[in-house]
This record gives C-alpha cells, structure tokens and sequence, in this order.
C-alpha cells in the first residue's frame, strides 16, 4: 500500500471516528439513574408460604420487564420529552433494575424512585394483588451515558471508517495480490469450462469407487464412522486418520480429505484423546497438526495470507488479554484452539488442492451430499452417537413440538454449496445427479428448522438465480417454487407430512405472521446484546479478553432443590460483538480486512474477467451468508463453521487463479488406480 492509499485510510478512520462521536451527542446530553425493585408473593390463603409460590415470581419477572418499560407506566409516571424506562431482571433474587433515562439531570435520582413506585403500582394491578413490591435501593446518583456511547461509538466508527477507505484503495488501485488473480477469456465460458471439469472428476470419482483401491478408502470412511457409532470410542477415526496421514506424505489430499471428514461430517468434532496437562487435544487437532507437517515446504502463497496473519495476531492479543483479565486458561485455550482452525485449516486445504479445484469442489459436493444423507438415517434409525447437538423439541411461539431438530458438523458448509450448486459453475446434467446432491442439503436445511440461516441464504440464491436466469428467468422460476412451496406448506400444516411437517410448517409461517418477533428466544438474545453492549461501553476499545465472561446469564429451575439457579453465559449469538469483546477494536479491523479482501477478489475477478468469476462470486455470496448468520449464530466457537469458513475460503483463493484445462474436459475419467493422486 502506497503513501496516497495510507494517507487515505487514516482520513477515513478519523472521520469516521469523529463521526461516531457525534451522533450520539447530537440530541445532547443523556443521563442514567437506577433503582431495583423486590417483588414478593402474597400468600392469599392461610396457610405458610410454599417454594410455588416464590417460583410464580420468578416466572413472572420477564414480563414485568417490559411492563416497566411500557407506555402503561410511563403514562402514570409523567415521563417528561426524552425521557424513557428500561428494565432488566436482577437474576436469582426477584428483582428488577429500573433505569430512569433523562436529558435533565436535575431531580433524576428522585425521579428514579417515583417511577419505580409507578412500577410496582402497575404490576401489582395487573397480578391482582397476588404480588406486592418494595424499592429497596431508591434512585442513585446521575450519570452522564452520552459520554460513553460517544466513545463507543468513535471506536465502531473509527474502524468502519479505516474499512471504507482500505476497500476504496484496494478497488482503485489493489496491491501485489491482485496479480494472482487470473485474467480474460469469458465468465461464461469459464463457467461452463468448470462445470465441465467438476463433471469429468465426479465421473472419475465414481470410476474409483468401483476399484479395489476405491473399496479400500470407503471402507476406512466406514469404519470410522460406523466405529464409533457402534461404539463411541475415538479409536476408529484415530487409526483411519494415522493412515491418512501415512498416504499424506505422498499425496497431501489425504490428510486434507481427513481434515474435513473430522470437521465437517457426522462425527463430533471434539473426539479427544488423552489429557496433557490442562488442555485434551482432540483427534481433529492431530489431524491439523499432521496437515501442517505434510504441507509446509509446499509452495502456495494465497491472496488471503495477510489478512488470516493479521486475524491470528488479533486471536493471540485477545486471548492474552483473556488470561491476564482473569479468564479461565481451559476456557481460553479451548477457544484459541477452535480459532486457529481458519487459518490453519485454510492452509492445508489450498496447499493440499493447489491446481486441483475441480476435484476438491467434487469431492466436498459429493461428500456433503453423503454425511446429510447419514444424518437423515441416523435420525430415522435412532442412532445417538451421529446426531451431534440434535434437540428433541422445537419451540415456535407458544407452541412446543416434540420432533428431532437436527444439527451435525455438516450443516454449516450447506449455505455455501448449495448457493454454489446454482451458480452455473456446478454441472447440471444430468438432473438426477444433481438433485442427487443437494436434497439432502436441501432436507438437512429445513430439519435444523434455524430461520436464522434460512433467510440470508435464501436471499444469496435470489441474487445468484437473478445473476444467472435474469430478470424474466427469475420470475418464471420464483412463481414455480412459490406454487410448491405453498402446496407443500398446505400440506404439512394439514398433517399429511406428519407431526415434523406440522412442526417446519409452523416455523416458516411464524416469520411472515411475525410471530418469531415475540418469542423468548428473541427478547433472549436482546439481552446478550444488552449485557455485551453494558460490557463494551466500560471496555470500547480492547474488550473483556478471551474467556472473560461478559454479563450475560443463563437462569433455570432446579427442580431437585427447588430453586432459581443462575450462572454465567458462556455464549452469545451475535458474533460481531463476541468479536469486540475478545479481541478489541483491533480484532474487529482484522476480521473487516479478511471480509474487504474477500469483496475486492470478486469486483477485480469480475473486472478481470476471470474465468472462474462465476465460481468466485459464489463462494463470495457463500461467505457472506455465514457472515449474515453470524448476526445470529455461534459460528465463533462452533469448529464445523470454522471449518466450513476455511473450506469456503480455500476454494475462493483457489478460484480467483483458476484457468480451464480444455485439454481433460469430455476426456474418459482418468485410472481408478490414481485416485487422490492425479
């Protein structure tokens, strides 16, 4: 990057800094004073009070929540201009914190105490005076939040600033990198040209599957997976890894073929070994440590290699940060280990098929295709040990349905494949073949019933079909889906697809009905961000660290006992923020660096007319749904989206140098004999 470029981008950072700092202090300044209510049951009949009774409390203080932050109360309290109540529940002790926002600092602390008196006046109305409430800290001191918003604020926008202007120079006038990205030629003839070679490897993946070498590695699949689900030890898929790894010194496919078949299949992807000191390695991590040895003298620099560098430094900082802040080593070892998988994982998958992208897009289609299918059978069959994070209920609304709700390592590389099986860069003929491969994504995606995944990925299809089939193409293709999908919708809400159909019926209705809007999960995850957002104003700039907990709690009944149980939450589903938290401003400008490097490769394949830019901005849509979901997911520490996102990754930098080899396209599959060797 030139002088000009940084120039640039230090403009950009303090404008976007100064920027952020004055949004918040445009309406003036805000004050904050709190005061927490008691609520207590009122025993109506005579007789002692019972644990019930005091449970009803505790179920209740949610929805007094947000009574307290109601136009109910905020009638009677005679809120003046700008002013509002928030309200969140003290855990464990049948308490409410209520917070009086005000422009006026004058009288706020008594203000305070008035409104919580409302509170308890409104409650205990509503609940027919089954409760009663005391203010048992009145309104304290005022402080000043626009201050601390403010900062917050410079710190979001100081790197969304430094983002902007690195994506303007790097558009303009990119660097080396762009170099490596091959040019002319036609997209669509590329893209024909790839689907052909996607085509001439899947007819020779099946060619070898009919050898006795072929045989040999399907029955080494099975046996690790069928090992251990029969019995649940981590011997099985060990000892097929170590034979992985031994072939993997002559052909480093292998051991990368092992990598994802232990982190993005049906097995779990913490199978640990023995215990070494504080940290259990898992056989996956053997698996990257083998990956590591095989492909390290292996020539490959990829487009990515600064950013993923940059990522990593930002995962060591954080967990640092974490260790001296008080986190709990196993917790931050725990979560450095999952981290690392992206860059690793990145570099054995690039090195391991450099020159090889066809087959390993037929390998990873082929391979998903199989590890759904195993899911769905599993489910069918009962068998535990493959349905990894399988729930045995589905809540939608007020409506609990007691159906399998599958998970399992695969699912995360299903948003990615299947917008790339519509690309036209995936062979479409023959069509059986083809909806041989992504109906089981397809029936793995509505089984996890996650409308949080389904709604980006369903967008990027929208934008790839639009690319592809236009406008016209579009509508033509969107009524035919629109008429099957009501009629199966009609269907399954009728009981014809049974109690799993009724159940994905009410859960896609739920998102055009609104009901999805009111449901506990929601107002949940609103208070991870509330906490997070709490955590981050007293730490804007290098977060709570790695393993730090961060103020969300979990809350649930001990029934045995009898009591309210409350402990620290481990996770939070808005990632951007766990991002924050982890590892500082710094760490979110690393991450926005690797998604600015990733939307640069698409515009200059584009610009370029690579000839694999159909492929190129697939995977680039693909990337974008996971970074969508990460809205909403724990894609963070769960190591299959990790790995899904190193996969993604991979074949994105193995793409944007791609040029067809006209000379093996409409050839015969190549020897049975040299599988996972040519």
């Amino acid at each position: 990057m030139n002088r000009l470029a940084v120039l640039i981008v230090l403009a950009s950072m303090v404008f976007g800094a100064l920027v952020g700092f004055a949004v918040p202090t445009l309406g003036g300044s805000v004050y904050r004073s709190g005061a927490n209510i008691v609520f207590t049951a009122v025993q109506i009949q005579p007789k002692p009070a019972t644990a019930s009774v005091a449970r009803h409390v505790s179920q209740r203080m949610p929805s007094w929540a947000k009574v307290a932050a109601s136009g109910a109360v905020a009638g009677e309290a005679h809120l003046g201009a700008g002013e509002f109540i928030t309200a969140h529940e003290i855990s464990g002790v049948q308490s409410l914190r209520i917070e009086l926002h005000s422009p006026n600092r004058d009288g706020l602390a008594e203000r305070t105490t008035a409104a919580a008196n409302t509170v308890i006046s409104v409650v205990t109305r509503m609940e027919f005076n089954r409760v009663s409430g005391v203010v048992s800290e009145p309104g304290g001191e005022p402080e000043n939040m626009t201050r601390a918003w403010a900062i917050w604020a410079a710190m979001l926008g100081a790197v969304l600033g430094a983002l902007v202007g690195w994506l303007g120079c790097s558009l303009r006038r990119p660097g080396r990198w762009v170099a490596r990205i091959a040019d002319g030629g036609s997209r669509i003839e590329g893209a024909e040209a790839f689907a052909a070679s996607v085509d001439h490897e899947i007819r020779a993946l099946w060619s070898a599957v009919r050898t006795r070498r072929g045989l040999l590695v399907i029955g080494l699949g099975f046996f690790a997976i069928a090992g251990y689900a029969a019995t649940g030890s981590v011997g099985p898929p060990f000892l097929a890894l170590l034979v992985a790894g031994y072939a993997a010194f002559r052909d480093p496919r292998w051991i990368a073929g092992a990598l994802l078949i232990l982190g993005a299949s049906v097995l779990p992807p913490k199978l640990e070994l023995v215990k070494v000191g504080p940290v259990t390695p898992t056989v996956l991590e053997v698996a990257v440590l083998i990956g590591l040895v095989v492909v390290w003298r292996k020539p490959g620099k990829s487009i990515f290699m600064w950013p993923l560098i940059l990522v990593t430094a930002a995962v060591a900082i954080g967990c640092a940060h974490g260790i001296t802040s008080g986190g709990e080593f196993s917790e931050v070892a725990d979560a450095m280990r999952a981290l690392l998988l992206v860059p690793l994982g990145f570099v054995i998958v690039y090195r391991a098929f450099a020159g090889k992208l066809p087959q390993l897009v037929a390998v990873v289609a082929i391979g998903a295709a199989v590890a759904s299918a195993v899911e769905l059978l599993a489910a069918v069959m009962d068998w535990q040990r493959l349905l990894v994070d399988e729930r045995t209920s589905v809540i939608t609304g007020d409506d609990t349905s007691e159906v399998s709700r599958l998970s399992a390592p695969i699912l995360p590389l299903w948003g990615p494949l299947l917008i790339l099986l519509v690309s036209g860069a995936f062979p479409t003929r023959p069509r059986w073949r083809l909806l041989l491969i992504a109906l089981p994504g397809l029936a793995h995606e509505a089984l996890s019933f996650n409308r949080s995944t389904w709604a980006p990925l369903l967008g990027c299809v929208v934008l790839v079909a639009v690319a592809r089939f236009g406008s016209r193409g579009l509508v033509k293709r969107l009524l035919a889906a629109a008429a099957l999908g009501a009629l199966g919708l009609a269907l399954a809400s009728g009981g014809a697809l049974g109690t799993t159909g009724e159940a994905l019926a009410g859960r896609v209705t739920s998102v055009f009905s609104g009901e999805a809007l009111v449901e506990d999960s929601l107002a949940d995850r609103v208070r991870e961000n509330t906490a997070a957002l709490n955590t981050l104003l007293a730490h804007p700039v290098a977060g709570s660290g790695v393993g730090v907990p961060y103020g969300g709690e979990i809350i649930w009944y001990d029934e045995v006992h009898d009591r309210t149980v409350v402990e620290a939450r481990p996770w939070i589903h808005n990632q951007y923020l766990r991002m924050w938290l982890w590892f500082g401003v710094f760490g979110l400008f690393a991450v926005g660096l690797l998604m600015v490097r990733v939307a640069s490769a698409v515009v200059h394949s584009w610009r370029l007319r690579a000839p694999g830019t159909v492929l190129v901005v697939a995977l680039g849509l693909g990337l974008a749904c996971m970074a969508m979901q990460s809205i909403f997911q724990t894609t963070l520490i769960d190591r299959p989206s990790l790995m899904a996102i190193a996969l993604t990754l991979a074949m994105l930098a193995l793409a944007v140098g791609w040029r067809p080899r006209f000379d093996q396209v409409g050839q015969t599959p190549s020897s049975a004999r040299r599988i996972m060797t040519r």
